[in-house]
């Protein structure tokens, strides 16, 4: 028989290690392998019970098989896993019974085990990376399969994408909807400033291990979850492809930083993957917008050949009518104008008189639409009186209502007084729909036109007693070179009318439809922003420049002005925070109306930055109550518009312009109002400078009928010697001239005593932008184009500049 000694001497030389239990638990051996394996000496265990040494495998299955192993008296095997603070292992582990109890012989498989898990998480990972079809998808996927490994719920596992243009890491996963506004932890500024882990795992490209959980901003939001989890760690590894810096993975362990190293190990092995699969996933995102594009551009240019095919067949079309009544007319009158009755040739011009306003208005409004949709027109708004506009619609529309003995009635809610628009385009779009109805109303109808706020947006609504709109020409409306067939006068039209309504409503932010029932008439409704004058920012530069205008806030010693941003879109949050921050700003930030409105009485900051789309209260209602609050009412507002979908034009103090022809009556109630006279009875006396000899006689004609001496030159340089000379009370102007161009004519007209307060009317045919205008602003009082003006347009501005002299 073996004696004790010898299998003492083979229990210590056997490479796993050996344990006995007595049947109170206690270790009655402890052999060298054991030692070894677990780092604890024999004289620290024997005697002592096992979950006292071990009590992390009280309640786990290990524990469980001893007790069933003493219990039973039945031999017990198993694989299990040991972990704390230090450390991870995983044994084989056989008990077999004994007289005084049990003994355990255990093999370290620690290595087996973290091999075979490493290879399948990578598995895994390869999987979901080629199994994804977007970017944020494989990233979710992936931190979901770390978790899982981890045993971590996923939020603590995080895999941010770099983006190297703006040098800015986004979180890709996990998602955390529930983040405050403020919350850093989605978009991180790569840079010194920047203190968290992930932006230094970023800057080094190196891993960082680290127990300094306050640095990160995951750790700052779920506090308790993360002590009741025990998490002691946190990996951050450096996503790096090609060299190049594709992200950063961070996972949170429950180890110490110090003990930490086998789980660094393991994810090491997968960030290889990650880092291959995000840079492959960018490209193929980046190529898939390219293509989108390419295709959205290929259609856009489709569409455009086939819009210009239908359109120059409907347009040539629309052009020949009227060109042959004119040329048609124009040649009998040309020719038998002698033996023509008197009735008969006043009846041909009459024709051509029609045809040709109709072919003017077709034109114009071709030109407008172009100007529309090449993203050209620009709207200038101002504040202006409901009134201005009811009494410039009367009187524009007076000749068409008494010639079909019809009558408007207008109703205005009591809390619209003045509307915030562009002046000259909501007038047109109130023209278009009321000469729309006047055509459609059945004759000594009433056309219905209201007026109303519905909560913060302003309603109106033109209602006719007509036949109304068939069903099956309801989608015709809105629609290029399309009209209902029911109007006793619809040939007369251009069928653009409500195109360019419905895009001007939508400049002003708004939108417009048609009710309509057959036999019972029709209402056009739009409805569009109850704003107050604003500034709309489209650019940081903008941004800036705007704020760098306002008037200089007081401030203390060393302080920088503050600018609220009362903003819900996280991203734009950022972008607006870097701007003002990098110009020398402090920024403070709301997430919603409300918020921003008790911010902006507790702070009371220099400047409010305000988004108009948001949660709880809207950006209209916000500016209302800012403005009439009395702590709040004097600070700037900028109404910040990420959006291309709509152009809004905004402004402060807005520069009106003359575009809009009006009719003879509307002269005629505008002369009697102003003197044309001079004192003492005097004809005024207008000298007209224009090499155009049809335009000049035009002008001539009128003024002379008018009551106007009219002085003429084809010449600019003889132009400034005659109004030296003639000392004339107004000058008409013409920009492009032989020899001396209108421009040069106004600028030393302005130099010579005698005419420096002379008002200037220039009269061209060239389009004049904005810049020219503000170019000229000193030299000239208006402008009118030779391609629209009429007779009583002419009228008005010589009435309007001889009241400004």
């Amino acid at each position: 028989m073996t004696n004790p000694e010898e299998y003492q001497h083979i229990l210590e030389g056997i490479s796993g290690g050996f344990f006995a239990l007595d049947k109170e638990y206690r270790f009655t051996y402890w052999n060298r392998a054991a030692e070894q394996g677990t780092g604890l000496k024999r004289d620290e265990v024997l005697g002592k019970n096992v979950f006292e040494i071990f009590p992390n495998a009280k309640n786990a299955e290990l524990g469980e098989s001893y007790t069933r192993a003493m219990e039973t008296r039945a031999p017990q095997m198993l694989e299990t896993s040991y972990r704390d603070e230090r450390f991870e292992a995983w044994f084989d582990v056989r008990m077999y019974p004994t007289e005084s109890g049990i003994s355990v012989l255990f093999h370290d498989i620690t290595e087996k085990k973290r091999q075979q898990r490493q290879k399948e998480i990578l598995i895994e990972t390869s999987r979901v990376i080629n199994a994804a079809r977007y970017l944020d998808e494989m990233c979710l996927a992936v931190g979901e399969r770390i978790a899982e490994f981890m045993e971590i719920p996923s939020r603590f596992v995080c895999i941010y994408r770099y983006d190297a243009r703006a040098a800015m890491l986004h979180l890709m996963s996990p998602s955390l909807p529930d983040l405050p506004p403020e919350s850093t932890i989605e978009h991180q500024h790569v840079n010194e400033e920047t203190e968290t882990i992930t932006v230094e795992t970023a800057l080094r490209k190196e891993t960082i291990v680290t127990d300094e959980l306050a640095r990160h901003s995951v750790a700052a939001h779920f506090p308790n979850e993360l002590e009741d989890l025990r998490l002691k760690s946190l990996i951050s590894i450096p996503l790096i492809a090609q060299d190049e810096l594709q992200g950063v993975l961070e996972v949170f362990s429950r180890k110490e930083a110090e003990y930490a190293a086998d789980e660094q190990a393991m994810l090491s092995i997968i960030t290889n993957e990650l880092a291959t699969g995000l840079s492959r996933k960018q490209l193929m995102y980046e190529i898939t917008v390219k293509n989108i594009e390419l295709e959205n551009e290929k259609k856009k240019t489709d569409d455009a050949n086939e819009t210009l095919k239908r359109f120059l067949a409907t347009f040539s079309h629309e052009l020949r009518a009227p060109l042959n009544s004119i040329v048609g007319f124009s040649e009998i009158l040309t020719v038998d104008f002698n033996s023509l009755p008197q009735e008969k040739a006043l009846d041909f011009m009459k024709t051509i008189n029609v045809s040709g306003k109709h072919l003017q208005s077709l034109i114009n409004d071709i030109l407008d639409l172009s100007k529309i949709e090449a993203g050209k027109m620009e709207l200038h708004v101002d504040t202006y009186p409901v009134s201005y506009f009811i009494e410039t619609v009367q009187r524009v529309l007076k000749g068409g209502l008494e010639s079909q003995n019809m009558r408007i009635q207008f109703e205005v809610g009591s809390d619209v007084e003045e509307i915030v628009v562009d002046q000259t385009r909501f007038r047109q779009i109130m023209v278009n729909l009321i000469s729309n109805a006047i055509k459609y109303n059945k004759p000594g109808g009433t056309i219905w036109v209201k007026l109303m706020r519905v909560d913060n947006e302003i309603d109106v609504s033109i209602r006719d007693e007509g036949m109304g709109i068939k069903p099956e020409e309801m989608g015709r409306l809105f629609h290029a070179f399309q009209q209902a067939s029911n109007a006793e006068y619809a040939g007369e039209g251009t069928g653009l009318g409500l195109v360019i309504t419905k895009r001007l409503v939508e400049l002003h932010g708004g939108r417009i439809w048609v009710e309509s029932e057959w036999g019972k008439g029709s209402t056009f409704t739009f409805r569009f922003p109850m704003v107050l004058p604003g500034e709309v920012v489209q650019s940081a530069d903008q941004l800036i420049r705007i704020i760098n205008n306002q008037p200089p806030p007081v401030l203390e010693s060393n302080e920088k002005p503050l600018v609220l941003i009362i903003e819900d879109n996280r991203p734009a949050i950022q972008l607006l925070e870097t701007y003002l921050q990098e110009a020398g700003y402090r920024t403070a930030v709301a997430g919603n109306g409300l918020e921003g409105l008790e911010k902006a009485k507790e702070l009371r900051p220099h400047l409010i930055t305000l988004d108009i789309f948001m949660p709880q209260k809207d950006g209209w209602q916000v500016i209302q109550e800012l403005k009439r609050h009395p702590v709040c009412k004097n600070i700037p507002i900028i109404i910040i518009s990420i959006s291309d979908e709509k152009k809004l034009g905004f402004s402060m103090g807005a520069v009106d312009y003359f575009v809009k022809p009006v009719n003879k009556r509307e002269l005629l109630d505008a002369l009697s109002r102003i003197p044309l006279r001079k004192p003492g009875g005097s004809q005024p006396k207008v000298l007209v400078i224009d090499d155009d000899r049809n335009a000049l006689d035009l002008i001539e004609v009128i003024l002379n009928g008018e009551g106007y001496d009219v002085v003429k030159t084809f010449d600019g340089k003889d132009g400034i010697v005659l109004a030296a000379r003639e000392n004339p009370d107004l000058i008409i102007l013409d920009l492009i001239m032989p020899g001396m161009s209108g421009f040069n004519v106004a600028f030393q007209l302005k130099q010579q005593e005698s005419t420096r307060h002379t008002p200037i009317i220039i009269l061209t045919s060239m389009d004049v932008d904005e810049d020219t205008r503000e170019k000229m602003a000193g030299y000239v009082n208006s402008v009118l184009k030779k391609t629209t003006f009429t007779k009583n347009d002419l009228l008005r501005e010589i009435n309007a500049a001889q009241k400004v002299r």
